[in-house]
């Protein structure tokens, strides 16, 4: 008979390896051309963090986009990277910096309790904002829309 594996202990791995990802996007940055090189390189800068949590199908995501387009994602089981084209790039740091982040709380909790409710925590030029099914404030419904887009587009499930 299988061993049943705690969901703490399993969203603490896909945690670590999420983290290692980003580490490693970050040290690939800043790796350099060889001396006498007129290429430099600068190690990427974080655009957005987002984590998505919950539903009835017991969603657990997460997408790092960076400001070269480079984005990480974890989903479930599944992790990988993609590139953010231009335009799309463009759009979702004009739908946050519309947003108007320093002035939202910290937290947006639902209403009432809902049983397949998702919960979101995203990360905008060093604030976090969670929220829940029903409590997210309009500032925040385009930004989750663009993401959960991104990762349907780029990262299906499969």
């Amino acid at each position: 008979m299988g061993r049943v594996i705690p969901t703490r202990f399993r969203l603490g791995c896909v945690l670590a390896m999420l983290t290692a990802m980003v580490v490693l996007v970050f040290i690939a940055g800043c790796v350099t051309d060889t001396p006498g090189s007129n290429n430099s390189h600068q190690a990427p800068k974080l655009v957005v963090q987002y984590k998505r949590t919950g539903g009835i199908a017991a969603f657990n995501d997460t997408l790092v986009v960076f400001d070269n387009g480079q984005a990480v994602y974890s989903r479930g089981a599944k992790t990988g990277e993609f590139i953010v084209p231009p335009a799309q790039l463009s759009e979702l740091q004009t739908i946050l910096l519309n947003a108007n982040f320093p002035s939202l709380a910290a937290s947006y909790p639902a209403p009432s309790p809902g049983a397949d409710y998702f919960q979101y925590t995203i990360t905008y030029q060093g604030k976090t904002v969670t929220t829940e099914t029903g409590g997210e404030p309009e500032a925040l419904l385009a930004i989750i829309a663009r993401l959960d887009a991104l990762l349907a587009e780029y990262a299906p499930i499969t």
